[in-house]
C-alpha cells in the first residue's frame, strides 16, 4: 500500500509477488583503463564487481565512495552513475563482471522504486555475493542462473530500506517517457505537461531528485544507450546515433567524447578488446 501526505509517498509495500523481467551480463578485463571515467544512465538496476582492481562509484550528486578490490557497487536504474576504474598495484589489470536485472513487484512497481540499496558491499556480504557471482557466471543454463539471480536479489534486500519519496508522482512518468521516447527531440514545456507541472516546478523538482537538469537526463541516457550497442552490436555509429535521438554522427561523436572521453570508434575498440581478453 502507498499512503500519500502532501507530497511524500510513504511506501509500505507487501511484496506478493517478485519477477525478474530483464537479464543481461558481461565481464571484462583491461590493462588500459586506471582513471578512465564514465558517466551513465542505464535502465536496470547494475549489480557489478571489481574482480581485480577498484571502482569509485557516485550516485547523482552524492559523495564518491570505493568498492575495494572485490567489492560490489549497486546502482539503481534511472540515475547518473560515474564511475572511474582502477587497476590493481601489482597486476596493473582491472577485471569486473556485472549483472544487469530489471524487476518488477506484485506486477506494478520496479524494485528499485521502492527500495534505496547501499552504493556498495564490501564487507562480509560481499562472500556470499562473490559466490553466487562466481556460480552464475560458471553456469551455461539460464534457468540456473535465473534462479541465482532470486538469490543475490534477496541478499540485496536484506540491506535495502523503503524508500520514502519527496517528489511529485507525474516525473516518474515523465522519466518514464523520456526513456520510451529516446529518438524523439524532446522539450522541457512538454514533460512538464506530461508530469502535470508547471515548466519551473518539474525542473526544480527533477534537478533535486536525480542531481541533474532533465535536458541532461535525456544525454545522459541516450549516450548511455549509445555505448552500450557500441560495446554489444555491430550497427554503424551513424545508425547508433540516430538510434538514440541524435541526427548527426559528427555531433553524436563530439557529444560522446565529451562524455567519455573518447570517441565512439575507439570505445567500440577497447570493449571489443575487453571481450577478447575474458575469452
Amino acid at each position: 500500500m502507498i499512503y500519500m501526505y502532501n507530497t511524500i509517498e510513504v511506501i509500505t509495500l507487501e511484496i506478493l509477488k517478485a519477477e525478474i523481467k530483464y537479464l543481461r551480463s558481461g565481464s571484462f578485463c583491461s590493462v588500459s583503463n586506471e582513471g578512465i571515467k564514465h558517466v551513465k544512465i542505464l535502465p536496470y538496476l547494475s549489480v557489478v564487481q571489481a574482480t581485480e582492481g577498484s571502482y569509485d562509484i557516485s550516485l547523482g550528486n552524492d559523495a564518491t565512495v570505493s568498492t575495494g578490490e572485490g567489492g560490489f557497487f549497486i546502482a539503481p536504474a534511472h540515475i547518473k552513475q560515474t564511475i572511474v576504474h582502477h587497476v590493481a598495484p601489482k597486476s596493473q589489470k582491472m577485471s569486473a563482471r556485472w549483472i544487469f536485472l530489471d524487476i518488477e513487484i506484485n506486477d506494478s512497481f520496479r524494485l528499485d522504486n521502492l527500495y534505496n540499496f547501499p552504493v556498495v558491499i564490501n564487507d562480509e556480504l560481499k562472500k556470499s555475493l562473490n559466490k553466487l557471482f562466481d556460480d552464475f557466471f560458471e553456469s551455461n543454463d539460464i534457468w540456473a542462473k535465473y534462479s541465482i539471480s532470486y538469490k543475490i536479489l534477496e541478499i540485496l534486500m536484506s540491506r535495502a530500506e523503503a524508500v520514502k519519496l519527496s517528489k511529485h508522482s507525474g516525473i516518474v512518468t515523465a522519466v518514464a517517457y523520456m526513456t520510451q521516447n529516446v529518438t524523439q527531440q524532446l522539450t522541457i514545456s512538454e514533460l512538464a505537461q506530461i508530469a502535470h507541472m508547471s515548466k519551473s516546478n518539474f525542473y526544480a523538482a527533477f534537478k533535486k531528485q536525480f542531481g541533474i537538469s532533465p535536458i541532461s537526463y535525456i544525454n545522459h541516457y541516450r549516450l548511455s544507450v549509445a555505448a552500450e550497442k557500441l560495446s554489444i552490436s555491430d550497427l554503424t555509429i551513424k545508425e547508433i546515433a540516430l538510434s538514440v535521438g541524435i541526427n548527426d554522427a559528427l555531433y553524436f561523436s563530439k557529444l560522446f567524447k565529451n562524455e567519455y572521453g573518447i570517441s565512439p570508434r575507439e570505445y567500440r575498440s577497447s570493449h571489443k578488446n575487453e571481450a577478447k581478453l575474458v575469452k
